[in-house]
């Protein structure tokens, strides 16, 4: 079904591997497509409460393959490599930042290098897991270009603004540990078992907490960025009134009282 993707669904979790290991999951206009199109069979699906995106082999992404870049170079900006723009895609759908608007929560399992576009892809993911031997390496700077991608206002949100500015003007390598440090990923899991811990992790999320509450939650978090505080507030007060009246409630208080595993719905 897929050339450079994989796709599956196992308890409540929807996993997408990168499948270029032989390029380090370099990215490619066939990958864009291919993730868009699991990430919507995804969001379809009522069985799944948890998306996983990683990589094959050794690698999460290196970035845009080279012949594109290469391509692009010699011909400048064109309609033949959309990949490049996404100004003419309708707000909140712009590539890769539509992320935030996926309603279920997606977690970058960071395997190794993240580079470029590689790097920039896990910012707009809700939990960012890397493994030990994981880096990552904004390398714009390096490559004649600039902070692609909406960057530019997400990475300093994350990280703060002068470690921001460090990391994109430099385009140094950065390790998991100081990436830990500085904010830039949630978790650091050892390389070994990396997968089964970060699938751990999504199974969790998936059975242990309300998949409405996720969905509304991210809902706030992200549109709380370019709000007031009163509009949160606002937003805050008619959200809970309507969590009130909904089964996830109702359960939430239910197998507390009745000290067992939930059940939510996601209604």
């Amino acid at each position: 079904m897929y050339e450079q993707i994989l796709y599956e669904v196992n308890q409540q979790v929807a996993t997408v591997t990168l499948n270029r290991p032989d390029r380090l999951n370099a990215w490619t206009r066939v990958m864009e497509t291919e993730v868009t199109a699991a990430l919507r069979l995804a969001i379809d699906d009522e069985s799944v409460r948890a998306i996983v995106l990683t990589g094959a082999g050794r690698g999460f992404c290196a970035g845009a393959d080279m012949s594109l870049l290469s391509a692009v170079s010699q011909t400048g900006r064109s309609s033949q490599h959309r990949e490049v723009t996404s100004n003419n895609l309708p707000v909140g759908q712009r590539q890769h930042s539509w992320l935030l608007s996926v309603p279920k929560p997606v977690i970058a399992a960071i395997n190794g290098p993240a580079v470029g576009l590689g790097f920039v892809i896990p910012l707009y993911c809700d939990f960012r897991i890397a493994a030990a031997s994981a880096s990552f390496n904004v390398i714009f700077s390096r490559r004649g270009l600039i902070a692609e991608y909406g960057i530019a206002w997400m990475l300093p949100r994350l990280i703060g603004l002068p470690r921001a500015i460090d990391l994109m003007f430099t385009s140094r390598k950065v390790d998991a540990a100081e990436a830990l440090s500085i904010g830039l990923v949630h978790r650091l899991l050892p390389d070994d078992g990396f997968a089964a811990a970060a699938q751990a992790f999504a199974r969790e999320l998936a059975s242990t907490v309300s998949p409405r509450s996720l969905r509304v939650m991210k809902q706030q978090v992200y549109a709380a960025q370019s709000q007031t505080l009163d509009q949160a507030m606002d937003v805050a007060v008619e959200e809970m009134l309507a969590s009130l009246q909904c089964e996830d409630f109702k359960e939430g208080v239910a197998h507390f009282l009745e000290k067992r595993q939930p059940n939510f719905s996601g209604r």
